[in-house]
């Protein structure tokens, strides 16, 4: 089985009920299982909310693309904006997953739930353009 979807949606939090529901049909017709299909969407869901509210673009300004690609090994997630410059898994701090909830800053738990949830990520500039990439293996 291979199967793709590409989307391309407005640089706004709301925008993105579509794209769940559009990459859970995908999981569905590509039988991923139920852990597979929860890493993708969550890591995605994270990943777009950063971009739309840390991107450096005017909400609503810009087009973000998503696009994904099942294969009996994986699922590939490629997710390009035109914000600011930002490589989400360098630039972003490391967050202090031991301290007391009281004493946690808000925020920085997107980052660093993509690279538990996925098992690649990895970002490039390209074009003037954002690029980050996050696999799921399906087996």
């Amino acid at each position: 089985m291979s199967a793709s979807l590409t989307l391309r949606v407005p640089n706004r939090i709301e925008a993105f009920a579509g794209v769940t529901e559009a990459v859970e049909t995908l999981g569905r017709e590509e039988d991923w299982a139920p852990d597979v299909a929860y890493a993708v969407v969550l890591a995605l869901e994270e990943l777009a909310t950063n971009v739309v509210r840390h991107g450096g673009s005017e909400e609503g300004a810009s087009e973000i693309e998503i696009k994904v690609v099942s294969t009996d090994t994986e699922a590939r997630v490629e997710v390009r904006d035109g914000g600011k410059p930002f490589d989400p898994f360098r630039d972003a701090p490391e967050p202090d997953t031991e301290a007391v909830l009281e004493d946690r800053k808000i925020g920085g738990l997107g980052v660093h739930l993509v690279r538990v949830l996925m098992d690649e990520a990895c970002y490039r500039r390209e074009g003037g353009r954002n690029h980050v990439t996050m696999v799921k293996r399906r087996s």
